[in-house]
């Protein structure tokens, strides 16, 4: 019998993931639209319309031995997060009792926060300044505390990229400050052979992060991709100031996984 993959938020990233691993498992995605679960469906998806706080039963058939990806964003803008955690801490919960095998949580680098100019491995502390990021450490430790119960995978992305999505896009024509600041990306091409290797083979039961291996200024890196892309460039101050900011260092987290990471030059993003 095929194992489930039941993946919930099923957005942009879960997309890339779904069709990539299509063939390894029963894919069932979750979504609060029911115009998306019907567009699910049509391209032969198991689909559920479900939001978080929802009851979790109709969900809980599908989880016994499966794998849960929790792919589910909080609103960057938000800045009370704590219906969405406790939804997200009671699904968790749902879900150890209808017997999962593993939970894979996307997390994000902005627990690490802004205000430093490190270099910052997988095992560094948290220090979230969002309430975004909050959460997201908050739903980490929780996970964390269960790993006696159930096999964990913390996995925090950089700021993704990917052949229909790019960060220059949103900053074309701005101008902007801090053009020193170093950038830190992941393809999601990247991403997925990542996942790929968490879901099939040995789940981690830790954190890693996932980023490309070089950190250009973000006044150079942000200006070049815009050219590329034929948009108006954005304008930076600062550039020429020594680079600064914090830089993901995920060189332990690919060897980890025994990937080389394809966009391991941000420069081969566009």
């Amino acid at each position: 019998m095929t194992q489930n993959l039941v993946i919930t938020g099923y957005g942009w990233l879960a997309g890339y993931v779904g069709e990539a691993l299509n063939d390894d498992f029963n894919i069932v995605g979750t979504s609060r639209s029911r115009d998306k679960c019907h567009a699910l469906q049509a391209r032969g998806i198991e689909a559920l319309e479900y939001a978080l706080g929802d009851n979790t039963k109709p969900l809980e058939r599908y989880l016994p031995n499966a794998t849960l990806l929790l792919n589910v964003p909080p609103g960057r803008r938000s800045t009370n997060l704590d219906a969405f955690t406790k939804h997200m801490l009671s699904l968790i919960d749902s879900a150890i009792r209808a017997g999962v095998a593993h939970i894979v949580f996307i997390s994000t680098t902005s627990v690490y926060g802004d205000n430093t100019d490190e270099t910052l491995t997988a095992q560094a502390p948290t220090n979230p300044q969002t309430a975004s990021a909050k959460a997201h450490v908050a739903i980490e430790q929780y996970l964390l505390s269960l790993r006696e119960q159930v096999n964990v995978s913390i996995v925090r992305l950089a700021g993704l990229v990917g052949p229909d999505r790019h960060p220059a896009r949103s900053l074309s024509g701005r101008q902007l400050e801090a053009g020193n600041k170093r950038i830190n990306l992941v393809h999601v091409f990247d991403i997925v052979k990542a996942l790929g290797e968490i879901i099939r083979c040995t789940p981690l039961n830790d954190t890693i992060h996932l980023c490309s291996l070089s950190h250009p200024k973000r006044g150079l890196y942000y200006v070049e991709a815009a050219k590329a892309m034929g948009i108006e460039p954005p304008d930076f101050t600062g550039t020429d100031a020594e680079p600064g900011g914090k830089v993901i260092d995920a060189r332990e987290c690919w060897a980890q996984l025994g990937i080389t990471p394809e966009f391991a030059d941000p420069y081969r993003m566009f």
